[in-house]
């Protein structure tokens, strides 16, 4: 179901109504980027963004309303079509694409939006409830998070500053020092229930250990898991992990249950100027053969679980280095230990002002491509594309 422009319509008229009290904020992030294809395919895609978001919120006494709203225009070969195959947790959206009207595959200019956020939230006897499109995370994993099946970021993604917003109704319970009862219902399009889902999550602070357990129910999946975070030794360890089941809402039966976990350390040296990581992660659905990438691919870990690595043995190392408190590197690399393929990112990030930022990056992947003539399965990297992108952002 599409809301054409009475979404956007009801978001400016509560902004309106609000205009007087609310506070207006917001950013101006244009990007450049360029996508380079491996082999045998191999296609230069150039894109010219520069998304708009501008953010409402407004306080009356226990309540809080929030909105945003991004608007992007995208020039390229072609430019954003607004079209994906992303599930999200919506119960309906504005048409995305403002221009064209029609889209045939090689427009070079369109012009898209997104309403990102539109909640209320309400303060009730300390506890906190929050009703409409909201961003809904948890996790404790660096690399790939086995527990963050809501609106999670593919590994690479070099913009990550915002997290997709969800329709949800989300009520969080303090029940202790540095303890939180958390649950909440997810809404697919259309309110169906094999596109919606709900979660119950306890947050504990037991040991000197931050514990969570969650279970929840997603796309007709089942998952129960949970993380432990801890210092130790000058630094932090943690171990995330997540069981899911897809057989308890199935009449298939070949469907199955899986299972995910990431474990880590990290620490700081030189007065916190220098940081690092080193992560295990393995996924059950994945295999140790290459030879088998393109047949697990119709599995359900993959098609409604979130599941997207091919392997089970990966391993990320990371690091950031503050040169001085305005100019700082971040490096991150997920290597599959069976083929010995590796996905590598590098971002930079340097303040001019107070409110002004310019951002670097570029992510590829290494590995072998197919060879479908010599029977070549390849590695799981080496079909990944190569990113390089340069943005400038604006906080207002």
């Amino acid at each position: 179901m599409k809301l054409s422009a009475a979404g956007l319509l009801i978001l400016t008229l509560i902004a309106g109504l609000t205009a007087k009290a609310a506070e207006l904020s917001g950013t101006l992030k244009p990007k450049f980027s360029i996508t380079d294809q491996p082999l045998p395919d191999s296609s230069l895609r150039y894109i010219l963004q520069v998304p708009l978001r501008l953010m409402v919120r407004h306080r009356a006494g226990n309540m809080n309303f929030n909105a945003a709203w991004i608007l992007s225009p995208s020039g390229g070969n072609p430019a954003l079509s607004g079209e994906n195959d992303i599930q999200v947790f919506r119960l309906a959206d504005p048409e995305t694409r403002i221009f064209p009207s029609s889209w045939n595959g090689d427009e070079s200019f369109s012009i898209l939006q997104d309403i990102d956020r539109l909640n209320v939230r309400l303060r009730v006897s300390g506890a906190a409830l929050t009703i409409g499109r909201q961003a809904v995370y948890w996790g404790v994993a660096k690399s790939v998070s086995p527990t963050d099946f809501i609106a999670p970021f593919q590994y690479g993604t070099l913009d990550t500053e915002y997290r997709i917003g969800v329709d949800a109704v989300r009520a969080v319970v303090p029940i202790g020092i540095m303890s939180e009862l958390d649950a909440g219902y997810l809404f697919g399009k259309d309110a169906g229930f094999s596109e919606s889902g709900c979660w119950l999550r306890g947050r504990f602070y037991l040991f000197k250990t931050d514990a969570n357990l969650l279970a929840a129910c997603f796309r007709e999946n089942l998952m129960v898991g949970g993380s432990l975070n801890r210092s130790l030794g000058g630094g932090t360890g943690w171990v995330e992990c997540a069981f899911v089941s897809t057989e308890c809402f199935s009449d298939n039966p070949g469907e199955d249950t899986y299972w995910s976990l990431s474990t880590g350390y990290d620490r700081s040296w030189l007065n916190a100027s220098l940081y690092g990581f080193l992560e295990y992660h393995f996924s059950s659905p994945g295999t140790d053969d290459p030879e088998n990438y393109p047949g697990i691919l119709e599995g359900s870990a993959f098609g409604s679980g979130g599941i997207y690595l091919l392997g089970k043995h990966y391993r990320s190392p990371g690091a950031n280095w503050s040169v001085t408190p305005l100019l700082n590197f971040t490096g991150q690399a997920l290597v599959n230990l069976t083929d010995g393929s590796a996905f590598l990112s590098v971002t930079s990030e340097y303040s001019i002002s107070q409110n002004t930022v310019i951002n670097a990056g570029l992510s590829r992947g290494l590995g072998s491509i197919p060879n479908d003539a010599a029977g070549d399965a390849g590695s799981e990297f080496g079909t990944w594309p190569a990113h390089y992108s340069l943005s400038a952002g604006y906080y207002f």
